[in-house]
């Protein structure tokens, strides 16, 4: 018996000393990868007098990449939707300051000849910023609640894109396109805004590999929930689809699925918590920023805490572990009628 043992352990060992070194290797060549990309993104490149047109500059993410810009000098063009914002954007420093309605085809190819003629067809970025939310479950969504966030979330951006296309492959620019967690891990409470943002996720992939024969770079932010005016009004802004509902459909079943008392229950609940989770917006802002400015920007920028923990696991993870997390997200749970 401890003759057999011993001729296993001298058979096991070459084996276990080739699966250590094995180990070792993959361990190491993942460290000098993370060393080399930690190294390559630093290097950035200068960007004043480049022209770069951003949206959704009234607040939020585009104000903050506004400001970022001009304080490295470039040559911003800051699409707003209100006159107050392209005044505050001028004051900021943009060059120009289109006011446009995302939702008007006609407008956004107005605001594009503009973009082409300030930058003379040499655009060099491009940054989507502007969306719109218009949350609420899906038993009382409006049909047109959906039109309107795919108007603003995807197809403006893909017809702006489309038409300063040229200007961006001329100078071999820059693409950043904001979509958030929800493009990757799609929650309760927020189908129109999800869809759209899965969208926007499935253009990039499709317009990164397009436009890589002329080397124009495509990168995705995907923010997890930070402080902006849209963010933190999310859950209020629920009352709007639910009484368009009422409206549209008063007598309906949905209506005693997801009563107006246990509505006003779940705002008032899930307010007090946007302060605890929310960040700063900087963290989104400074990957845009990265995103036009390094010598390799990266494919995908995972901006806040939650993005690159809790939406990364959820993510990559069992889709079943997935679907436990979100129902445990929708507190109070509606009261389950029986039918």
């Amino acid at each position: 018996m401890p003759e057999t043992l011993a001729n296993v352990q001298s058979m096991a060992q070459p084996w276990i000393m080739a699966t250590g070194i094995i180990v070792w290797s993959v361990l190491a060549l993942m460290l000098l990868h993370k060393i080399v990309t930690v190294i390559r993104e630093r290097a950035q490149l200068d960007i004043s007098g480049r022209w770069i047109a951003v949206t959704g500059c009234d607040s939020g993410f585009g104000r903050g990449v506004v400001e970022a810009l001009v304080a490295r000098r470039a040559m911003v063009i800051a699409c707003c939707l209100t006159p107050e914002g392209a005044s505050a954007a001028l004051e900021a420093g943009a060059r120009l300051a289109p006011c446009l309605d995302l939702k008007d085809e006609r407008a956004i190819l107005r605001a594009a000849q503009e973009v082409e003629t300030a930058c003379e067809g040499g655009l060099w970025g491009l940054v989507h910023c502007a969306g719109i939310v218009l949350p609420g479950f899906a038993d009382y969504q409006p049909i047109s609640f959906y039109r309107e966030v795919m108007e603003v979330n995807f197809f403006a951006p893909v017809l702006l894109t489309q038409k300063l296309i040229p200007g961006l492959r001329k100078t071999r620019g820059r693409i950043v396109l904001v979509s958030s967690v929800d493009g990757l891990v799609s929650l309760p409470g927020n189908a129109p805004y999800d869809a759209s943002k899965f969208a926007v996720e499935a253009y990039a992939d499709a317009l990164r590999a397009e436009l890589s024969f002329w080397d124009v770079s495509v990168s995705v932010i995907n923010p997890s929930t930070m402080r902006t005016p849209m963010s933190m009004k999310f859950f209020e802004a629920h009352r709007k689809a639910w009484l368009e509902m009422a409206r549209i459909d008063p007598a309906g079943e949905w209506k005693s699925m997801w009563p107006r008392e246990w509505l006003e229950e779940y705002i008032e609940l899930n307010t007090r918590q946007l302060d605890k989770i929310s960040q700063d917006p900087i963290h989104a802002v400074r990957d845009i920023s990265h995103a036009l400015t390094a010598r390799r920007p990266r494919l995908r920028y995972l901006s806040g805490t939650a993005a690159k923990t809790l939406f990364y696991a959820l993510w990559v993870g069992p889709e079943s572990w997935a679907l436990r997390f979100k129902r445990v997200m929708i507190q109070p749970p509606p009261p389950v009628n029986p039918l």
